[in-house]
C-alpha cells in the first residue's frame, strides 16, 4: 500500500493547496488514490457522508433505520409481550431472533457487507438484557414491581446480573466483529452497571451521594479509555466511550458540586468543551455548548434571563472574532492542533 495510505485527507488538501492545485480537485484525486469506491453502497464507506452518492447515503440511512426500530421492538416483548404471551415463549423467540441475527452477521460478515455486519450484530447485543431477564423470570427471580419497565427509571439494584450478561455478550461481538457501533451497547450497559452496582453495593438510592461517586468514577475510567483510544489513532470506536463518559460525568458531578444544577452544568460545559478541543470532538463541542446554555437558564430568572443570555451570546461572538483576528499565543496553538494521532480505524 502507499506510504500516504495514513495520512489525514484534510492534510493533503491542505498541501496541494499550497502547491496551486484547488481544494476540489486535490480532494477528488485523494480519494482516487487512497480511498477506492466501493462496489456496493452496503461495504465501509471511507469518504464523508455529504460526498457519498444519494444511492449509497439512502442506502445507509434505511440500513440503521431498520436496525434502530428492530432494536426498540425489544421494549415491546420486554413490557407487553410476555404478559400476553408467557415468559416462555417469550425467551424461546428472543433466543430465535438473536440466533437468526448472529447467523445473518456472520453471513455478512464473510461477504465483506460491513453495514449489515455492524447491524445484525448489535441487535444481538441489544436483545441480550431480554433473554437475560426472561432466563432470570423462568427461574423464579423476583424484581422489584415485576416489571421489565423499572429498569429505566429507576435503576433497581436486582438487574446486577442482567447487566453483566449484557456486558459480557456485547464485549465478546466487539471482539468478533470488531465494528465501532458495537461499542455502543457495551459503554451503554457499562453505564447502567455502574448506577445498579453502586445502589445495590450502596444499600440503594437513600445512599445517593454514594451512588453518584461510583457513576462519577465510572465515567472519568470512560473517558480516560476513550482518550487513549483516540491517541491511538482508534477515533470511530472511541466515540462511543466518549458519548457515554459526558453523560455519566455531568451525572456524577451533581456530588462534588453539592446538588447546585447550575455548577454542575457550568462545570460540565467545560468539561466538555475543553475535551471538544483538545480532542478535535465536535460531540464535546455540541454538547458542552448545550450544557453551557443549560447552565444560564437555570442561573437566570424571570427577566434576567433574556438579557443573561445576551450577554453571554456577545461575549462568545466577541471572543471569536478577537481569537480569529489577534496573533495570540492562544491562536497559535489552536492552529496547530491535529488529530492525537493519525486516525487508523477508518477501514472499519
Amino acid at each position: 500500500m502507499p506510504k500516504f495510505e495514513a495520512m489525514e485527507r484534510e492534510t493533503f488538501v491542505e498541501a496541494a493547496r499550497r502547491h496551486g492545485i484547488s481544494a476540489d480537485l486535490a480532494a477528488g484525486l485523494f480519494d482516487d488514490l487512497y480511498s477506492p469506491v466501493p462496489a456496493s453502497p452496503l461495504e465501509r464507506q471511507t469518504s464523508r457522508f455529504a460526498e457519498q452518492t444519494r444511492l449509497t447515503r439512502t442506502v445507509q440511512v434505511l440500513v440503521w433505520l431498520g436496525t434502530l426500530l428492530l432494536i426498540g421492538a425489544h421494549a415491546w416483548w420486554s413490557t407487553q409481550g410476555y404478559e400476553a404471551l408467557g415468559i416462555g415463549i417469550v425467551l424461546g423467540l428472543t433466543l430465535t431472533w438473536q440466533v437468526g441475527f448472529l447467523v445473518a452477521a456472520e453471513w455478512a460478515r464473510r461477504r465483506g457487507v460491513v453495514v449489515l455486519e455492524a447491524g445484525f450484530a448489535a441487535i444481538v447485543a441489544f436483545y441480550t438484557p431480554l433473554t437475560a431477564y426472561a432466563i432470570e423470570r423462568a427461574l423464579g427471580f423476583d424484581f422489584r414491581a415485576n416489571d421489565f419497565e423499572d429498569f429505566y427509571p429507576y435503576v433497581s439494584g436486582g438487574w446486577v446480573w442482567m447487566e453483566l450478561a449484557s456486558i459480557g455478550a456485547a464485549a465478546l461481538l466487539l471482539l468478533r466483529y470488531r465494528r465501532p457501533f458495537l461499542a455502543l451497547p457495551l459503554t451503554l450497559f457499562t453505564g447502567f452497571l455502574a448506577m445498579d452496582a453502586g445502589s445495590r453495593a450502596l444499600d440503594g438510592w437513600q445512599h445517593e451521594r454514594s451512588v453518584e461517586q461510583a457513576v462519577l468514577a465510572t465515567g472519568v475510567a470512560m473517558l480516560a479509555a476513550a482518550i487513549v483510544l483516540d491517541y491511538l489513532g482508534w477515533r470511530r470506536f472511541a466515540f462511543w466511550p466518549h458519548l457515554a463518559s459526558v453523560w455519566l460525568v455531568a451525572w456524577g458531578l451533581d456530588w462534588p458540586c453539592g446538588g447546585n444544577h447550575a455548577l454542575t452544568l457550568f462545570v460540565a460545559s467545560a468539561v466538555a468543551l475543553t475535551a471538544g478541543i483538545w480532542l478535535a470532538r465536535m460531540t464535546h463541542l455540541a454538547v458542552g455548548g448545550l450544557f453551557g446554555w443549560g447552565a444560564i437558564a437555570t442561573s437566570a430568572h424571570g427577566a434576567a434571563f433574556p438579557f443573561l443570555l445576551m450577554v453571554g451570546g456577545l461575549v462568545f461572538v466577541g471572543f471569536a472574532i478577537w481569537l480569529a483576528k489577534a496573533n495570540s499565543p492562544i491562536r497559535r496553538g489552536l492552529a496547530s492542533r491535529t488529530l492525537p494521532a493519525p486516525q487508523r480505524d477508518l477501514a472499519y
